[in-house]
């Protein structure tokens, strides 16, 4: 089986074991994965922060309570915007969450805004479906965030519930591992 074959099986199986979190435990284990990351030197110190936002209904780590807290902050919050023509990522300052808008697959976007330069980012929070101890990534298979990811000079830090991180991800030579992983029941670097 060849890798892109193996990834898509894996995808699947992680996918499944990330919806199976029953919602209280999604809350509380997303939570925790965020206050994780709040400690972190790093996250205090920036002031320009790149974050997805989570897609709740897909079992994602929730971002959403630490989109607000940075926006309460004062912290610079810049999130992607998909460019499904491209193929590429698009990194637009949010001043308000109320201005996010579900795109064609169900992500929260805002609607216009003002573009930030990759160079201008101080740490980027990353999506995905599962990870290994290595720190390799496994996303939804479309290349977005490896294509972004190439491009990156901060700290990149991965979101990822505990049932998600696997022995061995897979990798292909785009593939762009991360700095860290965080997991409610431990931190990878």
């Amino acid at each position: 089986m060849d890798v892109a074959a193996k990834k898509s099986r894996l995808r699947k199986e992680l996918l499944d074991k990330r919806t199976s979190i029953p919602s209280d435990q999604f809350e509380e284990k997303s939570a925790q994965i965020c206050n994780r990351l709040k400690d972190f030197p790093v996250f205090q110190n920036a002031q320009t922060i790149h974050c997805y936002v989570s897609m709740n209904q897909r079992g994602e780590v929730n971002t959403h309570p630490l989109i607000k807290d940075m926006l309460g902050a004062g912290i610079n919050v810049v999130v992607p915007v998909t460019k499904f023509e491209s193929g590429n990522l698009q990194h637009v300052h949010l001043e308000k969450f109320n201005q996010l808008k579900e795109n064609k697959w169900g992500v929260l976007e805002p609607e216009g805004g003002e573009e930030v330069p990759v160079h201008q980012l101080e740490l980027v929070i990353v999506p995905m479906v599962g990870g290994d101890r290595q720190r390799n990534r496994l996303g939804y298979g479309k290349g977005f965030y490896d294509r972004f990811l190439s491009k990156v000079n901060c700290l990149t830090i991965g979101l990822l519930f505990e049932r998600c991180l696997i022995d061995e991800i897979p990798v292909e030579p785009f593939d762009v591992p991360l700095d860290m992983l965080i997991t409610e029941e431990e931190i990878i670097q």
